[in-house]
């Protein structure tokens, strides 16, 4: 009797961890998609981990995270925080290849799935906004601006 109790106790809590399902967000400025499953969002960006880290970590400072921790190597990335209610921030990043990345946002125990859309929307912003900044034109010391 006990084992049928114990075997549908842990029969429910699978369904209900995997009934959870998955969501796909597309970012409305850049056209980026991602996906939420498992309490983390994913994303795989077409740009390399350096780039992707350094807007990551901006979106931390913009949105007043405390970090915890920051590092980043050229093959992986990370960023601990907390936000204002305590709950564990996550964001880890992992180099693929073609120079593409792989970026994962976790918010709170149980993955708060607003917020971290909140936090790769802000990513995506620094994103497009380094990338403009990159594409605008530069005018060397000496010369006359055309």
């Amino acid at each position: 009797m006990k084992a049928h109790v114990v075997l549908l106790v842990a029969l429910g809590l699978a369904a209900g961890g995997l009934g959870s399902g998955c969501s796909t967000y597309y970012d409305s400025a850049t056209g980026e998609e991602a996906t939420f499953t498992f309490q983390t969002l994913r994303a795989r960006l077409d740009l390399d981990i350096a780039t992707v880290y350094a807007a990551a970590e901006r979106a931390a400072v913009d949105l007043r995270l405390r970090m915890v921790r920051a590092a980043e190597d050229g093959i992986s990335g990370r960023i601990l925080a907390t936000n204002a209610q305590w709950e564990p921030v996550e964001i880890e990043l992992g180099a693929l290849p073609g120079g593409r990345t792989v970026l994962t946002i976790g918010v709170g125990v149980f993955g708060d799935k607003n917020k971290s859309i909140v936090l790769f929307e802000r990513i995506m912003s620094n994103l497009s906004e380094m990338q403009q900044a990159s594409a605008a034109p530069s005018v060397q010391w000496g010369q006359e601006r055309r």
